[in-house]
């Protein structure tokens, strides 16, 4: 049970389970129903990736997914890092919020965006597999994205001024 502000928190029965930096590591409830849903539905997916392709095919796709955690913390994790700590550097503590939410969020837009805007999947005799103009598309997102950040930064600045007695 826990405490309305700052105070310790425990199971039911009152047992804690820290590890010596104080932080509880015991797994809870979500940990074994993810894995009580999770597993089998990967293990169904893997099962019929072999089935309907080869075990070639299948050592290929694990690969790529291997791989894709390899990028990840290797090159998009300490980029992430690195932009909010220059923002931190950089940016006025009242607009660090909405800056980083709108680095984060032009992130996940580009990389949601990437694989038609790089062609991928692109056929010559099926102009209908990407029939938009993604560039466009992306853009307009990210300019809205960023007049929201924007609003969102003069209402942070505003509050700010205020709370700190600059109103008349």
């Amino acid at each position: 049970m826990g405490h309305e502000v700052d105070g310790p928190v425990s199971t039911p029965s009152g047992e804690r389970h820290l590890d010596d930096r104080g932080v509880d590591d015991h797994p809870g409830a979500g940990l074994w129903i993810g894995l009580a849903l999770g597993a089998p539905v990967m293990a169904y997916g893997a099962i019929e990736l072999v089935r309907h392709s080869s075990l070639r095919r299948a050592f290929d796709v694990a690969a790529f997914a291997g791989g894709g955690v390899v990028v990840h913390d290797l090159v998009v994790a300490p980029l992430v890092v690195a932009a909010v700590w220059l923002v931190g550097r950089l940016v006025p503590p009242p607009l660090r919020t909405p800056v980083r939410a709108g680095i984060l969020g032009s992130a996940l837009v580009v990389a949601l965006a990437w694989p038609p805007l790089a062609g991928y999947g692109d056929r010559a005799d099926n102009a209908t597999v990407h029939p938009l103009d993604y560039t466009t598309a992306v853009l307009t997102v990210l300019a809205a994205l960023w007049i929201a950040v924007a609003c969102w930064g003069a209402i942070a600045a505003l509050r700010a001024r205020r709370s700190r007695g600059g109103s008349r």
